[in-house]
């Protein structure tokens, strides 16, 4: 994690010292808003992402980020109970599931224009503002052996460490909407930065591959494992697919 930090880092160093002068102000007088819609994959996670970008210049944009982000501890295993002919996978000792919604603002460069088509343009983007963690505890289907009847009757139950909750009594999670009443809010704060490579067919739709880091601070603790140590500080790497539309707006002329 480290090494791959750096070099994402040294990259975007790179790239800023970089000579300017080889890219030609093409359509300096038309300025171009993006409406872009993103699927993203976190190292940790995966969600959907929205972004306005207004045109500044011929060569930056402001951003208006706005993410739903799904978090999974790093430590977390999937398995199933062989027992249970429907072998639902569960992730044992895992207690809550962990939602992020970012709402940031931010500013997008671009390096390399892309003069012809067929090309790539690389721009590089940081943005920044509030997260707010949402934290649903899990349910899952817990067996207990009846020997009256003998055979195992099947509750709905929060995991617990310090009951008979092991592998083998669990049969499965239960419905998603099992405890969504029992949410709770986390506040926190994200920075966010990364690179962009455009490559759009036409100059209406924007088509791009997105990659970069993202830190998420939160107030406490974010518990999502009772048996593994929980964090208050996300750290991670995504890659994310880019689409969307382009809207005109003529830029004043200031000559």
């Amino acid at each position: 994690m480290r090494k791959s930090l750096l070099i994402i880092l040294a990259v975007l160093i790179c790239l800023e010292v970089f000579p300017q002068g080889e890219i030609d102000d093409i359509g300096k007088g038309l300025g171009k808003n993006e409406r872009t819609f993103a699927i993203v994959f976190n190292s940790n996670g995966w969600g959907f992402n929205y972004r306005y970008a207004k045109r500044l210049d011929g060569y930056r944009k402001r951003l208006f980020d706005f993410d739903l982000i799904g978090v999974k501890h790093p430590k977390e295993i999937k398995s199933v109970n062989l027992l249970n002919e429907v072998q639902k996978k569960f992730v044992y000792g895992k207690i809550n599931q962990f939602y992020t919604l970012r709402a940031g603002i931010g500013n997008q460069k671009e390096i390399f224009s892309r003069f012809d088509k067929g090309g790539i343009s690389i721009r590089y983007f940081y943005s920044f503002g509030l997260s707010l963690g949402l934290l649903k505890p899990i349910y899952y289907e817990v067996a207990y052996y009846d020997p009256v009847l003998e055979y195992s009757r099947l509750r709905i139950e929060k995991y617990n460490f310090y009951t008979q909750h092991n592998e083998g009594s669990i049969w499965g999670k239960a419905s998603f909407f099992e405890g969504i009443n029992e949410t709770v809010f986390e506040p926190g704060g994200f920075i966010k930065t990364g690179l962009n490579f455009d490559f759009s067919d036409n100059n209406d739709n924007i088509r791009s591959l997105e990659t970069g880091i993202i830190i998420d601070i939160y107030s406490r603790k974010i518990p999502i494992m009772a048996t593994k140590e929980n964090n208050s500080v996300f750290l991670s790497l995504f890659v994310a697919y880019r689409f969307g539309k382009t809207h005109n707006k003529r830029l004043k002329n200031t000559g």
